[in-house]
């Protein structure tokens, strides 16, 4: 490309690069036809993919509001307020100003990570630490495992379930569920509350939940546990199907990618 201002290229330039090509035709068509049957895997693992969270998100639409019940309960829901079902507690951020408070071992989350979960469930890992000094000198809390942490400011309901202590900043709302809660059933429950939670921030400037807006929310759950254990089981084996796909599809890309390398520079020939 030309280096000015604005990266470009021009049909001269384009005349002149040379690329290898097979003399036959038949060998050309040969690589395009594999190449072809790459694309045409990974296009039907697109689809089965779309078709599987369009499915999941049926089935929490009716699992979820007890439209649908699974086999074997039969008890009422109840109406609950969210700060029945778990602790709410809010992040921080420890000051900039102090080296000593950062590069720690303690985990801290912000939005940015949970937009690279690309949607899974659990959260491990974040770009940045800090240190316990760092979460002493704050309002940041650290919250433990199997806790949720669910982002409230601009992009609001995002959702993770934490593998290890971990803090936040102060774009969250974090649940620790109380023993009777189970914390899967609580990230499907909160990640479908979205346009309920937007309703909470209506007539706002900068869109952004409180904790006491969010404890006072009302939500219908089931009386036991062991049926709300059993939707978040359901729901969770369809996570782990689509999963599985996207790895298989990320593998076929891959694979495609790697044959491009191979066969359009004739590293590799077909028979």
């Amino acid at each position: 490309a030309i280096q000015t201002g604005v990266p470009h290229t021009n049909l001269g330039i384009l005349k002149q690069y040379l690329i290898p090509l097979p003399v036959s035709i038949i060998e050309q068509s040969a690589i395009a036809d594999a190449l072809g049957d790459a694309d045409s895997l990974i296009e039907s693992l697109e689809s089965l993919i779309e078709k599987k969270r369009l499915i999941k998100r049926g089935a929490m639409e009716e699992l979820l509001t007890g439209k649908t019940r699974l086999p074997g309960f039969i008890d009422e829901w109840q109406e609950r307020r969210l700060d029945q079902l778990a602790e709410i507690h809010s992040g921080g951020t420890p000051s900039t100003n102090y080296p000593e408070y950062w590069d720690g071992d303690i985990p801290w989350c912000t939005p940015t990570d949970i937009t690279y979960l690309a949607g899974r469930k659990h959260i491990s890992t974040t770009v940045r630490n800090i240190t316990h000094q760092g979460l002493a000198n704050s309002s940041a809390e650290l919250i433990p495992p199997n806790s949720l942490i669910m982002t409230s400011r601009a992009t609001i309901g995002s959702c993770a379930i934490n593998s290890l202590p971990i803090a936040t900043n102060q774009g969250f709302k974090n649940f620790i569920p109380y023993s009777e809660t189970d914390v899967d059933y609580l990230y499907y429950l909160v990640s479908k509350l979205t346009a309920e939670l937007l309703e909470l921030c209506a007539g706002s400037t900068f869109l952004e939940i409180g904790k006491k807006q969010l404890a006072k929310l009302v939500v219908l759950v089931p009386v036991q546990k062991a049926e709300r254990s059993a939707i978040a089981q359901v729901l969770s084996d369809m996570d782990a199907e689509i999963e599985a796909l996207e790895a298989k599809l990320e593998k076929a890309r891959a694979i495609k990618r790697g044959m491009m390398e191979e066969l359009l520079t004739g590293k590799i020939r077909l028979v």
